[in-house]
Order: C-alpha cells, then sequence, then structure tokens
C-alpha cells in the first residue's frame, strides 16, 4: 500500500511538473490608466529571457510563455509593468504614466548604449519602416523632411542618381559636407566616383553621374536611424564624423518559432513636371533665314501645313518596377538568425535607363557562453545601372533642340544606322532615342559587408565590445558615344568617330575597434566608462582606359578604337586612421549628467609633420522634470534642459596632399609626371567647433512633445584649393586659411492630438533654419569657386562675409551710376568678362516637414509635406534655352524693343549722359538673346516649395478572416506615391536639382538647375504576408 501510495504521490508530482513546464499562449491588452486607452507598440517581454512582442494597432498582444514565467510590460512614457504567469491564459495590463519618461536608450558611437536622458545633444530617431515603406530605391530621399537640419540634394530624378547629403549646413568651402554612414557600428563607404580625379579624361563632375554607395544597402533591411548632427555628438568618430553621422541599426532575429515574411512593390512612374518650349519658329541663327544645318532656332515660322510633333510626350514613357523582398527569422534563447533577400528592378520614364538591385543578408546572434555573445552579418549586395548622359550632351537638351518638324520615333534606319534630316552628323544634335540607347554609361557593383560584433561581460558592472568589420566592393563601368553621335563626334574639324571609356574600381575598407564600458553606482552617484580605440584602413584603385576613333561603330571594347588614341590610367589610393578615445559620464539621481568625451587621431594623409590631433567635448543634460517640485504638475511628463560643445577635425580629401606626388599621364604615351596639385607639407586638418543648447518636455501624458536646439558651428583652417603661381610648376595648390560659421534652429514638435482604440492621429513637425557664412579666405582672395560648377558665366562660388550658397555671375557693364552701357553701333549692351559678382543665394530661409499618420480601425495613413521657403535658383536650362531661341520667352522676338541703359559715347560718367534710343527687333538680330543677356537675369529669387513628398493608405486583414487561415499571422495590402504635388513659383521644371553629380565637395552645383528632369510621381500597390 505505502509503494502505492508512493508511486501515486510521484505520479501526481510529475504530472502537475509536465503541466507547469508546458507553454501556452498567453493573450491580453496592454492599456493606460491616464486615459484609458489601449497603447499599440507596447513591449511584452519574458523576463530572464530574449523572447519579447509587441502589441498590434489595437493594443493586443500574443505571447508563448508557461506558468511561473514572468512578464514585463514597457512603453516609452509609462512605467514599467510586472505580471507572472498563473492558469489563466488572459492578462490585461495596464500601465501608469511615468515622468521619467526621456529615459530611453539611445545606440551612439561604437554601438554605444546610452540613457536618453544622460545625453547632452539632439539625436533625432526615425523609424526603418517609415522610410522603407515609400519604395524608394534608396534611403535618402525617405529621409527628407523627417529630420530638422538634414537636407537632400539630388542630382536628378534618375534611377540611381547621386545625392548630396548635408547636416546643418556646408561646414567646408572645398572639402566634402556628407555625414559618416555607420551600419551596426561599422562605418562604410558612400563615395561618390570623382569624374576629374579618377577617370582617364577627366572631365567635370556634371556630364556623367555615379551613384552614393550607400544606395547598395535594402531599406527594408533598417529597423532604424539615430541622426547624430554635432561634433560633440560625434567627437568619438573623430575625423571620420566630422559632417555628422547616420546611424544605421539593422533588424535581428527574433526569439520563438520560425517566421516567413514576403512583401511586394509594383510600381508605375511617370513625368509630371515638364519642359516647355516654343514650336513657331524654326531652326536658322538670324533674319528669319532658314538653315536646317544650324542648331538655334531663330529662322523663319514654320510653314503652314507642317505637321508639329509634340516629341517630349512621345519620347518619355510610363515604366514599370518591381520590388520583392523575403526573409526568415526566428531562433531560441541561446541563438537567433535573421535571412533577407531582396530583388528590386527599377525603371525610368526615360527610355533605357533603368537600376536593378540585389541584396542577401544573414544576421545570427549567439550566445557562446554566458559571458561571450557573437553576432555576425554578411551582406552580399549586386547593383547594376544604365543612366542618361547629363549636362549639355544629355538627352534633355538633345530632346529640347530638336527640331520639332520631325517625328522624334524616326531615328535608326533599318541598318542601325543614325537617322539624318539635314545629311551632316556635324550639323544636328542627337536624336535623344539615339542618345539614350547608344551612348551607354553603364555600371555594376559587387559588394560584401561583413560585421563580427563580440560582446564579452565578465561581471555586471564592465562589459567589453569588439567590432571586426570588412567594406569591399569592385564597380565595373562603361561609357560610350557612338561614332554616329553628335558629341562623339566632335566637330567636322576634328571628329574622334566615337569614343569608349572603361574603368574598373575596387574598394576595400578593413575596420577594427575595442570598446570597454564600466558602469558603477554611488548612492545617488552614477558613472559610466568608456575607453577604446579604432584602425581603419582604406584602400581604394581605379584603373580606367579611353580610345577613340572606334573602327565598329556597334562594337564597344577599348581594342575597338585606334591604337594611337588610346589612354590609360591607374589610381592607387591607400590611406589609414588610428585613434583612442575616452569618455565619461557621471550622473546625479537620474537628474542631472555630466559627460566628457575626448579622441586623439592619427592620419596618414598627414604624415610626418602633424599626423595627430586631439578632439574635446562636454555636454550637460538637466533633467528638470524628476525633481520633486516637478513631480506633482499632472501635465508635465518629461522635461530636459541641455547644453554640449565638442571640436572635430577634417582630414585632406586628396590622400596624398601633403607631398607633391607623381600622377599617371594619358594623354602622353605613358609615365608619370608632377600633379596639377601643389604639395604642402605643412597641411593640417580643417576643425570645427559646435556649441549647442537646447530643452525636451513632453506634456500632458506624452500626448504633445517638443525638442528646441540652437546651434553655432565655427570652422577653421579651411581645406582649398586655389590656383596658384605657374611658375611653381603647379595649376592649384593645397593650402589652410579661411573660416566659416553656421548657426541655426532646429525645432521638432511631435503631437497625439486623437488616441483611442479605434483612432489615433500621430503628427510630427520638424523646422529648422541655418544661416551659414564665410568668414574670410586665406591669402585675402576675393572669391573662391569649383570650375566644376560653371555654367553659362555662372559659378557656385564663396565670397568673405557672404553666404556659402552664393552664386556668381559675369553682369553688363555700366557705368558709375550703375546704368546698362549700350553700344552706338548696334543698340545692345556691352558685356564685361572681368569681374564676377554674386548674383543670388540659394539657401533657404528655413525648411519644414510635416508628417501625418492615422489609423482608423485597421487602416492606415500616412503621409509627408516637404517645405522649402526662401532661397534663390539659377535655371540654366532656361539660359540655354533662352539664347538659343527654343524658349517661349523668345516669341515676342518680333516685336521692336530699345534696351533700357546708358549710349557709351564718351558722355556715359557726366551728368548729362545719352540715354538710349536705337530700337533693335530680335527676330533680324538673334543677337539680342546673347548679348542682352545677364547671368542674373535667370536667377529666380525667393522660390518657395511645398511638396507632397509621399503618401501611403495601407490595410491589415482583421483577426477574425486570419482566423480562417491559422497559418497566415499577419497580411496587409498598400498603395504609396511619391513625389505626387508640387507647388512652387519656380518657372523650371524642379528646384531640387544638382547641376553636377555628389562627388563635388564644397557647396556644390545644388539649387542649380541645367539639364535635369526632377523625380517622377510614382504609384506602388504592394502586399504584406507573414506565415
Amino acid at each position: 500500500m505505502k509503494k502505492k501510495l508512493l508511486l501515486l504521490t510521484l505520479g501526481g508530482l510529475l504530472f502537475f511538473v509536465h503541466v507547469f513546464a508546458q507553454q501556452k499562449t498567453i493573450t491580453g491588452k496592454v492599456s493606460s490608466s491616464g486615459d484609458g486607452l489601449t497603447i499599440p507598440g507596447a513591449s511584452v517581454k519574458i523576463k530572464g529571457t530574449k523572447t519579447v512582442t509587441q502589441t498590434n494597432a489595437l493594443g493586443v498582444y500574443s505571447i508563448q510563455a508557461k506558468v511561473g514565467d514572468v512578464l514585463m510590460f514597457s512603453y516609452i512614457g509609462m512605467q514599467s509593468h510586472e505580471q507572472t504567469v498563473a492558469a489563466a491564459s488572459l492578462i490585461n495590463v495596464v500601465l501608469k504614466p511615468d515622468t521619467k519618461s526621456l529615459n530611453e536608450v539611445v545606440v551612439t558611437a561604437y554601438g554605444i548604449e546610452r540613457d536618453a536622458k544622460s545625453l547632452g545633444y539632439s539625436t533625432p530617431k526615425v523609424k526603418g519602416d517609415e522610410v522603407s515603406d515609400t519604395q524608394r530605391e534608396s534611403f535618402f530621399a525617405g529621409l527628407q523632411g523627417r529630420v530638422p537640419g538634414l537636407t537632400i540634394n539630388p542630382s536628378s530624378g534618375d534611377p540611381g542618381a547621386s545625392s548630396q547629403i548635408v547636416l546643418r549646413g556646408f561646414v567646408s568651402m572645398s572639402g566634402n559636407n556628407s555625414p559618416l554612414i555607420v551600419v551596426d557600428g561599422l562605418p562604410i563607404d558612400n563615395s561618390v566616383i570623382n569624374q576629374t580625379d579618377d577617370l582617364v579624361g577627366g572631365g567635370v563632375n556634371r556630364n556623367s553621374d555615379y551613384s552614393n554607395r550607400a544606395l547598395d544597402l535594402n531599406p527594408a533591411d533598417i529597423e532604424n536611424y539615430v541622426i547624430m548632427k554635432g561634433p560633440e555628438a560625434t567627437a568619438l568618430y573623430g575625423n571620420l564624423g566630422a559632417s555628422g553621422a547616420i546611424l544605421i541599426t539593422t533588424k535581428k532575429g527574433k526569439v520563438g518559432k520560425g517566421t516567413v515574411n514576403y512583401s511586394n512593390a509594383f510600381n508605375v512612374t511617370t513625368q509630371v513636371n515638364m519642359p516647355d518650349i516654343q514650336r513657331k519658329y524654326n531652326q536658322g541663327e538670324s533674319n528669319g533665314i532658314y538653315s536646317g544645318g544650324s542648331t538655334n532656332f531663330f529662322g523663319p515660322v514654320y510653314p503652314v501645313g507642317t505637321k508639329i510633333y509634340n516629341n517630349l510626350d512621345q519620347f518619355l514613357n510610363n515604366a514599370f518596377s518591381q520590388t520583392h523582398n523575403l526573409n526568415f527569422e526566428g531562433g531560441s534563447e541561446k541563438f537567433t538568425y535573421r535571412w533577407s533577400n531582396q530583388f528590386a528592378e527599377f525603371n525610368s520614364p526615360i527610355p533605357n535607363t533603368r537600376l536593378s538591385k540585389f541584396s542577401t543578408k544573414i544576421t545570427a546572434e549567439a550566445e557562446i557562453s554566458p559571458l561571450l555573445k557573437l553576432t555576425t552579418t554578411m551582406n552580399y549586395m549586386n547593383n547594376s545601372n544604365r543612366k542618361p548622359a547629363r549636362g549639355i550632351s544629355g538627352y534633355l537638351f538633345s530632346l529640347m533642340r530638336f527640331p520639332s518638324q520631325y517625328d522624334i520615333n524616326d531615328w535608326q534606319d533599318e541598318k542601325g544606322d543614325r537617322v539624318l534630316h539635314v545629311g551632316s552628323i556635324f550639323g544636328e544634335y542627337d536624336n535623344p532615342f539615339w542618345s539614350v540607347y547608344k551612348n551607354t554609361n553603364e555600371d555594376k557593383t559587387n559588394r560584401f559587408i561583413m560585421n563580427n560584433h563580440f560582446r564579452f561581460t565578465p561581471n555586471k558592472w564592465l562589459s567589453v565590445l569588439a567590432i571586426l568589420g570588412a567594406d569591399i566592393y569592385t564597380t565595373n563601368g562603361i561609357m560610350v558615344f557612338h561614332a554616329q553621335s553628335y558629341s562623339g563626334s566632335g566637330t567636322a574639324a576634328s571628329p574622334t568617330g566615337g569614343s569608349v571609356s572603361t574603368y574598373d574600381k575596387l574598394n576595400r575598407n578593413l575596420t577594427g575597434s575595442i570598446t570597454a564600458t564600466a558602469k558603477q553606482k554611488y548612492g545617488n552617484f552614477s558613472g559610466t566608462y568608456v575607453v577604446g580605440g579604432n584602425v581603419a584602413d582604406n584602400y581604394y584603385t581605379i584603373n580606367s582606359m579611353r580610345g577613340d576613333s572606334m573602327y565598329d561603330p556597334n562594337f564597344y571594347n577599348i581594342n575597338n578604337t585606334l591604337p594611337t588614341t588610346q589612354r590609360a590610367r591607374n589610381n592607387i589610393n591607400n590611406y589609414r586612421t588610428v585613434g583612442a578615445f575616452a569618455q565619461a559620464i557621471m550622473g546625479y539621481k537620474s537628474i542631472l549628467y555630466l559627460t566628457l568625451s575626448g579622441r586623439v587621431d592619427g592620419a596618414s594623409r598627414l604624415m610626418p609633420n602633424n599626423p595627430y590631433f586631439a578632439y574635446p567635448a562636454a555636454s550637460v543634460a538637466f533633467n528638470f522634470s524628476d525633481l520633486d517640485y516637478f513631480k506633482k504638475f499632472d501635465w508635465l511628463s518629461g522635461g530636459k534642459i541641455r547644453g554640449s560643445a565638442g571640436m572635430t577635425g577634417k582630414e585632406p580629401w586628396k590622400v596624398y596632399g601633403i607631398l607633391s606626388n607623381f600622377t599617371p599621364r594619358a594623354s602622353s604615351g605613358g609615365g608619370f609626371a608632377y600633379d596639377y596639385y601643389g604639395g604642402n607639407e605643412l597641411l593640417k586638418p580643417e576643425t570645427t567647433t559646435n556649441v549647442e543648447a537646447g530643452f525636451e518636455l513632453q506634456l500632458f501624458k506624452n500626448r504633445f512633445g517638443i525638442d528646441f536646439n540652437y546651434y553655432y558651428l565655427l570652422s577653421k583652417d579651411q581645406i582649398i584649393q586655389p590656383r596658384t603661381s605657374y611658375a611653381t610648376g603647379y595649376v592649384l595648390r593645397l593650402i589652410n586659411g579661411g573660416k566659416v560659421e553656421n548657426r541655426g534652429v532646429e525645432i521638432q514638435l511631435n503631437a497625439n492630438p486623437v488616441r483611442s482604440e479605434k483612432v489615433n492621429w500621430d503628427l510630427t513637425l520638424n523646422f529648422a533654419r541655418n544661416r551659414g557664412t564665410v568668414i574670410s579666405i586665406a591669402d585675402e582672395l576675393p572669391e573662391l569657386y569649383n570650375s566644376d560648377t560653371w555654367i553659362n558665366t555662372v559659378r557656385s562660388a564663396v565670397f568673405p562675409g557672404k553666404s556659402t550658397g552664393s552664386m556668381s555671375g559675369l553682369s553688363l557693364d555700366r557705368n558709375n551710376r550703375g546704368d546698362v552701357l549700350i553700344d552706338p553701333a548696334t543698340g545692345l549692351p556691352y558685356a564685361t568678362n572681368e569681374n564676377y559678382m554674386i548674383i543670388g543665394d540659394r539657401t533657404p530661409n528655413y525648411t519644414l516637414g510635416i508628417v501625418n499618420r492615422f489609423r482608423i480601425f485597421d487602416f492606415s495613413l500616412s503621409f509627408l509635406w516637404d517645405f522649402s521657403i526662401g532661397g534663390d535658383v539659377y535655371n540654366g536650362t532656361e539660359h540655354i534655352n533662352y539664347v538659343k531661341g527654343i524658349s517661349p520667352k523668345t516669341l515676342d522676338r518680333e516685336q521692336p524693343r530699345v534696351v533700357k541703359g546708358i549710349l557709351k559715347d564718351g558722355l556715359e560718367n557726366t551728368d548729362n549722359p545719352t540715354p538710349n534710343s536705337i530700337a533693335i527687333t530680335p527676330y533680324y538680330n538673334s543677337r539680342f538673346y546673347g548679348e542682352t543677356v545677364a547671368a542674373q537675369m535667370f536667377v529666380e529669387k525667393d522660390i518657395n516649395t511645398i511638396r507632397l513628398r509621399d503618401i501611403t493608405l495601407s490595410y491589415r486583414f482583421s483577426k477574425n478572416l486570419m482566423a480562417r487561415m491559422p497559418f497566415l499571422k499577419n497580411v496587409s495590402v498598400y498603395t504609396t506615391l511619391t513625389d505626387v504635388l508640387l507647388f512652387t513659383n519656380y518657372s523650371g521644371m524642379d528646384p531640387e536639382s544638382n547641376s553636377n553629380n555628389a562627388a563635388l565637395g564644397g557647396v556644390g552645383g545644388y539649387r542649380m538647375d541645367f539639364g535635369n528632369m526632377g523625380r517622377p510621381l510614382a504609384i506602388n500597390f504592394g502586399l504584406n504576408v507573414k506565415l
């Protein structure tokens, strides 16, 4: 009997152990005690494990747990709550508001996690899904308008076009102003091929475009973006973060049963903003005389009955694109994984223009032991991009200058030869169809990024993080001008018979860093101490070749060109940076924090005289809402006052700028010669000092928030490249000298005006105003300009005491009183070719982004309005069209007019000058459209733009419907429109344009519109499925 009782007892115990050990599904709602509403996005985690989930849009969660597990419920702005799982499977939780609502973890430099309350500077954060939901080919355009102080200036609307990325204005007159891109603690390459310096034959960075290499990343892999703006925020990155940093955290696997996620997007793209041209007057030089070989349109009126074609509409088409994402994720407490894949093809309304992307990425996290955790990421990317030629030889100018009496579709004959309407390839611009199909500009990139994190935690107060990573890619490109092309044939006097240019780039960045973090508490005081170091080894080489006079015009190979025209160039660049850094974060009762940081860099670019330089930084954060006095105010959810100061530096952009060095010669039979740039052994880094102050407020149970920031940046010892005396043997010389200051205000407002279980409305406003001023330029230069921006006597330039966004141009000759001087023989003005003057300032008065997010039952709607108010734009496209007689503004050419001014007859500077009274009829004298034109006529002042940048409407299928298909965990459908509406007082196609590609340093050609289309309207339809 005792044995039976013992067996029965043991059996019962085993039964209960088995029951309690079994997992079950726990569901429930998480709501707020303040208003009783459910909380979407609240975190539900099993204590002591990695198992975590979030509440859905209705505040409902579901998680697998067993009896005895402790569930931890948390949400920003609310007090955390713990609940032990018992027999019940339904657990509803009510969270209370937390006056310590600013207590959020932010990942900063080198993966260091910091309490948001301790930060003495602004760190805006954007969710990755907000950007990827726009379905753009890169994350750059998706960030525009979502972060105050961040400006994205695209070179065009073509797929794969480069973008100039700027934080808080231009701090460098000539150097790189782009922020550092960091992915999971690993800095990656975001360079753009510099046609002038890297490729044989050179050429300005305007007629061809090359992508930013961060375009390779899959936006759907990104969890969030943290924007680090000031030098204090990026002090630990040293010279790498001199222009700020964008810290990207990618998605990782989650504990639980494996899931499969698939999403797609099918896209139609159309060009909305079109150029306007006149179709009344035919080709000719002047006097209304027809000349079929002329590239100007000052000929006679088209004869009655002539069929006039709208070639603009016939050339552009509706383009279809597609994107597919497939990922797998899951894991246990000891190991998680995520494998993501993307295939995307973006086609343009411009024929034969496209971008194809492929990415596969594996991330694995493993707990090797209780003390050691390993995270490994491997990402392979393959991209292929075909872009049209830009600028004066691009498709747009060919399209506008193509005679309207000819059908643009008649561009090649049955043999594949170019159709000519005047019988000579030298007197007729390319048909744009010929240009985009025969003049190739293609590149292919294969890239591999590996990132390994080793986190060693020997005890509770100490952790060590080592990051080892590699970013390696090759880019192979080819550019061809067909032998029958106008651009490839030059002039009748010096035909080249077409050309073939190829290049191969190998880029290898190796990075290693180690960071030790110690945390201690001393009663009411706390301390976090960080020490570390890093090594970055960067190597890239570009082999480029060019040959002219093709034997077979349709065989694109360098060996198909005349041997005596073949040229080659090999650029090799290898540089290294070694740094050591330290940081101390001291806090009192989570109320007051003082942070001291410092870094010392050693840079090979500045060897041997000035290789080492130090950057200090400090910040203070005062969380006044944690004081007992403020806790009694129910309307105050959180408040902080902050201030910071810091310094960073910037190395020379030329790798070998210290000593005069040899460069390959491509036009003299090979060999080497001294570079155009003279070396400077005394060169030292540019330094930027930043001071900023601001505050954060959370009000009315986190229904309203404001983040205000004022900053001042002073950048001195500018590294510039002015022209030097030819007696030195060089054309340009790198020197230090000059100061630039930027000051501005950034405001971010967050509001939740409507919040209920079924309806929710979130609103974010991002306001920014920056004023950049050049304090001085080295050697007391009156002007510093970049010759690559020189268009129609207009160029991007800076002047002492003036805005960094200035443009300069030639003006008409004037007398002492400022009156235009007129030639008594012609009645036309005198043009001066001597003095350039400021003709515009491109800097907007302010920018504003407004993001709205609505949830109504199972529908979600979000849209972004982007405002840019003020600032000037140079309409270079209209300038060319005016001079060529293509502009509608020349339709009054048959009306006589008198140019207002004073005759230059010897009396122009007396008290009684002679007013001009000579009448001119431009129809008979087309010189009127050239010689009366001053560049400032085409600088449009105070341009305002209001753009509906993107809008997304989605529907999530209800749980009742999902219950009928248990294998489906989540299904939603959506439609997204990008670049939907544009309201502007600009007369051109799009003021958001850049005449140059993003390889150009300094201010570049932003808001200089020259031969480029703006971003087209894109309509996306898609599906998201989770299994």
